[in-house]
């Protein structure tokens, strides 16, 4: 590198996720999700992790009008 700059010119600001959703109890389709989730924690597929709370998101807000 000829005299370039290798670092960032400025900060990155960076937030913390947000919080896991959570099923609401009785739920039989929050509860699936929940359990899908689970599952895919237990594997290590982190991917599938992030989609099922997409999806749980998604649902207690169409669903229950929450989150």
């Amino acid at each position: 590198m000829r005299g370039e700059q290798a670092t960032m010119p400025e900060l990155v600001a960076l937030s913390l996720p947000p919080a896991r959703p959570e099923p609401v109890p009785g739920c039989r389709e929050c509860l699936g999700f929940a359990v899908q989730r689970a599952n895919a924690v237990s594997i290590g597929d982190y991917s599938k992790v992030s989609d099922m709370n997409v999806i749980l998101r998604a649902h207690l807000r169409d669903a229950h009008g929450s989150e």
